[in-house]
């Protein structure tokens, strides 16, 4: 009985050690990937404070995490690129030297189509799911043509522009935009007035800061596009009509000009880098800002004293009315340099999913671009300005910069600050523009 009992010890041992060895066998190792991605130094994954926070609490660094222990065998280094404007030239540098990162996050549209040399499309890599659940493919769509390679990802928001106000000064002065807020030029400059007259900065922008006029293309751009459309636009970008003919852009420039000449926008916006410390501090109204702002502004002045608005109409006469410039703005994209491109699309993918567009909610507030994201999901209160902004998703005119030509935007931005200031005249401006149209 002893000797059997060892014999059936034995054999279940002998068992076990080839179960084992047939177990490694079957589960070999995972293939060590080492990935680097760019991401943008805010308005994409990162708020605009979010830096000063240790890297370990960016959402960001929380989301790669997640997916490495997800993939065991990927590490995907985090790079911040400070100068959104400049990473599009460097990314398309790096790529003809060999030496790009495997992911690159750009401004989508125009700023992306140019850089098609260096990056891989990723049409047929993209899951079936993805392309049904997930808004914005057109603007990463060469040329915006359907059937055209794609060459990236919607980062998972639309970006929306607008005015974030200081509750506690509009109240101060008298003013109840959550009510009545300024839906005419005539009665926007008329609260304007008030504000100043009050001993505050009506508006707040820097209109050089990293070499781009944000101010103009968040803001006065709607004012140029509500009124015709875009169709005028794009026919003059293309060479087709002249930018020296479109009232609507000369009307535009000219309200623009008009807010820093009447001084409703504080006066070293040409050069100033400090509009958004200034009204973290109290000391501005509004600023012109996209809602990935908000949450900063929320933490430095309480909740209960920030508010949203967008930006007046124009004229009674305009085109498209009560709408705001906004959209899928930027996109992910995977370089040719890339050794691994399906992991690359696959973390793509796991940063646009469901989950991780809530986390990424839990750091900014975002409108999201996936159509199975409800209000519901995203905690929305009625009548919030995180409700609002998402109401405002229904009626955006896309980013005219994005719309536009490498030449046409570069020009615009070299050549804003004259204007706003009076240096330059809105029509020397236009015809500026059509020097250059079409110079590559």
């Amino acid at each position: 009985m002893n000797q059997k009992i060892r014999m059936l010890v034995n054999t279940l041992i002998v068992m076990s050690i080839l179960l084992a060895a047939a177990g490694c066998a079957q589960a070999p190792q995972a293939e060590e990937q080492k990935l680097t991605i760019w991401i943008n130094g805010r308005d994409s994954f990162i708020g605009p404070n979010e830096q000063q926070l240790p890297q370990d609490q960016w959402y960001i660094s929380q989301a790669i995490k997640r997916f490495e222990e997800a993939n065991p065998g990927v590490t995907i280094e985090l790079v911040v690129q400070s100068d959104a404007y400049a990473a599009h030239q460097m990314f398309a540098t790096a790529g003809l030297a060999g030496n790009a990162p495997d992911i690159g996050n750009f401004w989508s549209g125009q700023f992306t189509f140019p850089l098609a040399e260096v990056i891989t499309p990723i049409t047929d890599m993209i899951p079936a799911e993805d392309k049904e659940k997930i808004l914005g493919w057109n603007t990463t769509t060469v040329d915006f043509k359907e059937g055209n390679p794609i060459l990236g990802y919607p980062t998972p928001d639309n970006q929306m522009c607008m005015f974030i106000y200081n509750k506690k000064i509009m109240q101060e002065v008298g003013l109840d935009y959550e009510a009545n807020p300024p839906r005419t030029m005539e009665a926007f400059f008329a609260d304007m007035e008030k504000i100043k007259n009050a001993g505050y900065i009506p508006i707040a922008a820097d209109e050089a800061i990293d070499g781009y006029a944000y101010y103009f293309f968040q803001i006065a751009a709607y004012w140029w596009v509500q009124q015709n459309g875009f169709d005028p636009i794009l026919a003059a970008d293309r060479g087709e009509a002249n930018f020296a003919d479109d009232q609507a852009l000369i009307a535009a420039l000219k309200a623009y000009q008009d807010i820093w000449a009447k001084g409703y926008m504080n006066q070293d916006a040409a050069t100033s880098s400090d509009s958004w410390t200034k009204f973290l501090q109290g000391q501005v109204a509004m600023v012109p800002r996209v809602n990935s702002f908000v949450k900063d502004a929320q933490d430095a002045l309480g909740v209960e004293n920030v508010g949203v608005i967008i930006p007046p109409d124009i004229s009674d006469t305009a085109m498209i009315k009560n709408g705001t410039i906004g959209g899928p703005g930027q996109d992910l994209v995977v370089s040719t340099n890339s050794k691994y491109p399906e992991t690359a699309v696959k973390f793509m993918s796991f940063l646009n999913s469901k989950d991780e567009v809530l986390k990424l909610n839990e750091f900014q507030t975002k409108v999201p671009v996936r159509t199975d994201v409800t209000p519901e999901d995203l905690g929305l209160e009625p009548g919030s300005v995180a409700a609002k902004i998402n109401g405002w998703a229904q009626n955006y005119i896309f980013w005219v910069d994005n719309s536009l030509s490498a030449p046409v935007v570069n020009e615009f931005n070299k050549q804003l600050p004259l204007v706003l200031t009076g240096k330059m005249t809105p029509e020397e401006l236009a015809a500026q523009l059509d020097k250059v149209k079409g110079q590559e």
